[in-house]
């Protein structure tokens, strides 16, 4: 998800991924899962094959793990703000973790072209010291969309297939 706010003295993107369920959902879709599972197991274990019952609550705190990583996953967030001087580039979970300053007038974005329709285009801003690849986890639309956002911005963008262009 890509969404552009602007102020008097700044312009803010804000860069998060798709999300289709929220802890809450995954929460209730786990609890049905789990639910299932020990039904099943502890019937086995009735008839007599408890050796089920270790393994079905390995599957659930399994199935729990997993889960719990990938919404987080989905609750990162990467903050640009675009003011006259500096571009700052902020990424976190809930809260900024790591950021990055820029001057501005020594800064591009460097584009990444996909070299195939599977692929997708990768952002880049580029100083003369560093690198700083930003919006990994955005679908190909919505780096697009980003990338749309950032070059109607004063931003000089470089292509890596510039003779393409």
């Amino acid at each position: 998800m890509v969404s552009l706010r602007e102020t008097q003295e700044c312009w803010v993107l804000t860069l998060s991924p798709n999300r289709s369920a929220n802890w809450a959902q995954t929460k209730r879709l786990i609890s049905a899962m789990a639910f299932i599972v020990m039904s099943i197991a502890l019937a086995w274990t009735f008839v007599g094959a408890w050796l089920v019952l270790p393994f079905a609550g390995i599957e659930v705190g399994l199935l729990w793990f997993i889960s719990y990583r990938v919404s987080l996953f989905t609750y990162q967030q990467q903050v640009i703000t675009i003011s006259k001087t500096d571009i700052k580039l902020q990424a976190g979970i809930y809260r900024p973790r790591k950021s990055w300053l820029f001057k501005r007038h020594q800064t591009y974005l460097g584009l990444i072209e996909a070299d195939s329709k599977y692929d997708c285009i990768q952002l880049r801003f580029v100083d003369d010291t560093r690198h700083v690849t930003f919006g990994e986890f955005l679908n190909q639309s919505d780096r697009m969309l980003a990338l749309a956002h950032l070059k109607a911005l004063p931003i000089q963008v470089l292509s890596d297939k510039w003779w393409q262009a």
